[in-house]
């Protein structure tokens, strides 16, 4: 049986995907031999810099062109002949002169052939045989050129030969080459580039030896046609009088332009391609249906000795049952019954040609080399603060309303808003909310690198849940790179016992300054191999612009990665994005998975200080009837999450004041946590903060608290001896407190109940922090089940602090203490619990307004669900 889809050359995708029933995209192509690695990463933005050229000719000389392979390569401008494609040079060849007869091998590229026969050119084969593993008769073609010395010949010969693989062994045909001035010799290098050591001919050409020279295949660019000859300044000439004018497009000859400074490209190649083949030719020994040819090139020759199939029948059903293509070799001459030749691709590609086999032939399936991925969605977005945790938090809740077990994962965060794990390990506060949509408790897996801004040039550390060394730029990144290690068993460990993880990104995914140090974005979306939905956030403006330009920054494999796009805070009629929509996903073959509208008071923590910091949490609204708390944002706050539970309440407004003429005549002040407390403490001094505050307590009318670091700032002394979070020392409280601090090294984590002892209410939260804090003459005012004390009234009962975070999210606590500022206001207190902060009704709201917002179907379908 003849298969009915034998064609001259592999690379066929849309005849073998209607063959197949499938859209081309699905085809897993071993019949074409190019670059696994994708065309280079510079290629597609330097494209996209010489659109506007293409409204003008092409410079007919390609100048620019012959001056980088010159300076980059060693070749003279005056020695090269450019060709829409090797095949076009193919084409052209036997008219450069006035030849008798060619010579080529076979089984050899169909091109050659064609080319000679359509010049009316009479051939002379040399056959390569099984029995000399397909290398060149070198006394035969010498014979040959013997016989036919008063001839003008042509002698075409692939190196390495397509398709057996073969090198020319160069000394001998330089000495051929050097006895028969008669002949012409060209050497077709199409695939040299992909072959180790110095091999090629490019540096030895002579008046009678010319080198072939394709990029098509190196650079993956098939579309883009590059073909070069390398011969004599007389032979280039005449044979630039035969092509047609602008035989390479403008586009074509940017990419010559740039291709010789990209020498690591190549090595990379050499590497990859040496280390998958060994693989895939162990591999398919062991399979024990082909016998393997070797070959020094991109591709391997294979002769089928398990006769179940013949060849066509081989080729039907790899192409029908597993969408796989390959090169039937039956019309090379010489290969007519047993032989197929497969292209090199990446180690995933390959063991799935070994799987189809083996399952056609009924082979005994063999333990995968490659680690099985579990279902992984991540959340990445156009920049920081469109959405990226909350979403992430929303998509966490729901698979796991669907039944999934699940895990959210960030492999690295900065963020000063922490929370502490049952062990003890420091997170991003965002994965704790995520870990509680998944109904899991949170632990460091979940969030392994955590970055907490100490100055506007360090950062303190934490790995696993605990801290390292505070850092600076340069040095974190030589630390991540060791760290991703880390990063990649929290997140093993995740998949293996979950059913899918929901990862989330950092920043913006354009980021291109950081790309190369990537652990988090991308890289980390490779390595889990999980499905990219980019988010961009449309109340920012120029959303479909961000989620082009987005695009457009990343590399081809990063591309590969995103499956399409989460439009975030929209507030209007959908319809109107319409146009928008049609041109994003023309525009970059993506489509938009959703439209997620703005959602408002959604009463859950917020991801980072972003938010904070735009000042949209500062309710300046009119006061009413309401208690009104102020919070002190200091340049390093953290934590600030600590009065998200007030926020909630009927009876209250929580402003925000940087300065302090902002603070105004507050019922409440509070100092939050800070992760360099001696610089706030000093900002506050500077601001003239410290000093309204001391006005405040002498007044005798407001509330003043200090949590953690605020705590530590309301007491007499503060002192870093061993420069925890920064050089200055040492430096005075405000004296409200009757506590000194010290900064240890070791820091304290851990999550904390306990009793206020005022009211008898139970508070709980957790502890974070470096300080020892030791009472001289304070009240406690908060003390654990040990008798420990949590906390510390002040000289008079309206200071207090408490290193507990979360210390008002107990509700029955809460009430206690705002009816306890409303009779001091000499409002009624209203005894009961007004509003509970508990947040499963919320991720239950969000879940269900992300669920009807998004296209879920797709999206299980995308993640194999």
């Amino acid at each position: 049986m003849k298969s009915d889809h034998i064609e001259q050359h592999g690379g066929n995708l849309f005849k073998m995907a209607n063959l197949a029933g499938v859209d081309p995209a699905e085809i897993l192509d071993f019949s074409s031999n190019l670059n696994p690695l994708g065309f280079p990463d510079w290629v597609r933005p330097l494209i996209n810099s010489r659109i506007s050229d293409l409204i003008h000719y092409p410079d007919p000389n390609y100048t620019k062109a012959r001056i980088s392979l010159e300076k980059n390569w060693n070749i003279q401008k005056d020695e090269i002949v450019f060709g829409n494609g090797a095949s076009e040079l193919i084409h052209i060849l036997p008219k450069i002169k006035r030849f008798d007869l060619a010579v080529i091998a076979q089984p050899s590229y169909i091109d050659y052939q064609k080319s000679i026969k359509l010049a009316g050119l009479q051939i002379q084969e040399i056959n390569l045989q099984k029995e000399s593993n397909f290398e060149l008769n070198y006394e035969e073609l010498s014979e040959v050129l013997e016989n036919n010395s008063e001839k003008q010949i042509l002698v075409l010969l692939g190196h390495p030969n397509n398709p057996t693989g073969k090198l020319l062994d160069r000394e001998k045909i330089l000495k051929i080459s050097s006895k028969y001035k008669n002949s012409f010799f060209v050497i077709d290098e199409s695939f040299i580039d992909f072959c180790s050591g110095d091999v090629s001919f490019r540096n030895y050409r002579s008046e009678n030896l010319a080198v072939l020279w394709s990029l098509t295949k190196i650079l993956a660019l098939p579309g883009l046609r590059i073909g070069l000859l390398l011969a004599d300044p007389k032979i280039s000439s005449k044979i630039s009088e035969l092509l047609p004018s602008w035989s390479l497009n403008s586009l074509s000859a940017s990419i010559i332009e740039k291709f010789g400074k990209d020498q690591n490209f190549l090595l990379k190649t050499k590497e990859k391609i040496s280390e998958w083949k060994n693989t895939l030719q162990s591999e398919l020994e062991d399979l024990g249906i082909f016998q393997i040819l070797n070959t020094e090139s991109n591709f391997i020759l294979l002769e089928l000795t398990d006769l179940k199939y013949n060849i066509s029948e081989l080729e039907d059903l790899l192409l029908k049952e597993f969408k796989i293509g390959i090169r039937n070799c039956s019309n090379f001459i010489g290969l007519e019954k047993y032989y197929i030749r497969i292209a090199i691709k990446t180690q995933e590609e390959n063991e799935k040609l070994i799987q189809a086999l083996r399952s056609i032939f009924k082979k005994n399936p063999k333990p995968s080399k490659i680690k099985k991925s579990k279902p992984a969605l991540m959340l990445q977005g156009t920049a920081s603060n469109v959405g990226k945790s909350i979403l992430s938090t929303a998509f966490c809740r729901i698979f796991t309303q669907d039944g999934l077990k699940v895990a959210p994962f960030k492999s690295q965060n900065m963020a000063l808003n922490s929370f502490v794990t049952y062990e003890g390990a420091e997170i991003g506060r965002a994965q704790a909310l995520q870990a509680q949509a998944c109904k899991i408790r949170a632990d460091y897996r979940m969030n392994p690198i955590l970055l907490k801004p100490s100055s506007e040039k360090d950062s303190q550390v934490i790995l696993n849940g605990k801290p390292v060394e505070a850092m600076d730029f340069r040095d974190y990144m030589k630390f991540k790179l060791s760290a991703f290690d880390e990063v990649k068993k929290s997140y093993d460990s995740l998949a293996e016992e979950f059913d899918m993880v929901v990862l989330e990104g950092a920043g913006g995914v354009s980021e291109v300054n950081l790309k190369d140090k990537d652990i988090v974005n991308m890289r980390m979306a490779e390595y889990a191999k999980a499905k990219v939905l980019l988010i961009g956030n449309i109340d920012h403006g120029g959303v479909f612009g961000s989620f082009v330009g987005a695009m457009e920054t990343m590399s081809e494999w990063e591309r590969k990665l995103v499956s399409g796009f989460l439009i975030n805070r929209f507030r209007g009629i959908k319809s109107l994005l319409d146009p928008g929509i049609k041109y994003l996903e023309e525009t970059t073959c993506k489509n938009v998975f959703g439209i997620i509208s703005f959602l408002n008071d959604l009463r859950l923590p917020e991801e980072d200080s972003l938010e904070f910091k735009s000042g949209s949490l500062s309710d300046t609204s009119p006061l009413g009837d309401r208690i009104d708390i102020v919070l002190i944002d200091t340049p390093r706050i953290s934590n600030h999450t600590d009065l998200d539970s007030l926020r909630i309440e009927p009876d209250v407004r929580v402003r925000i004041a940087q300065r302090k003429e902002e603070i105004g005549n507050p019922d409440v002040i509070i100092l939050p946590g800070s992760k360099n407390v001696i610089t706030d403490l000093n900002y506050l001094k500077e601001s003239g903060i410290s000093e309204s505050i001391l006005n405040f307590y002498k007044e005798g009318k407001i509330e003043i608290i200090g949590i953690c670091g605020g705590y530590q700032m309301l007491g007499e002394s503060v002192h870093d001896p061993f420069q925890i979070e920064s050089n200055l020392g040492s430096a005075e409280g405000l004296n409200l407190i009757g506590v000194k601090t010290v900064l240890e090294k070791e820091k304290l984590l851990k999550q904390t109940e306990g009793t206020h002892i005022l009211s008898g209410k139970k508070v709980s939260g957790y502890e974070i922090h470096h300080g020892n804090t030791k009472e001289i003459s304070a009240k406690s005012i908060f003390q654990n089940e040990f008798g420990e004390s949590l906390g510390h009234q002040g000289i008079s009962e309206r200071v207090w602090g408490t290193y507990l975070h979360g210390v008002f999210d107990e509700d029955e606590f809460r009430r206690w203490f705002l009816d306890k500022i409303r009779v001091k206001k000499g409002m009624r207190p209203l005894g009961k619990i007004q509003a509970k902060y508990e947040l499963e009704t919320n991720l239950d709201r969000l879940a269900d307004e992300v669920r009807n917002s998004v296209n879920m179907p797709e999206i299980y379908r995308i993640l194999g669900l």
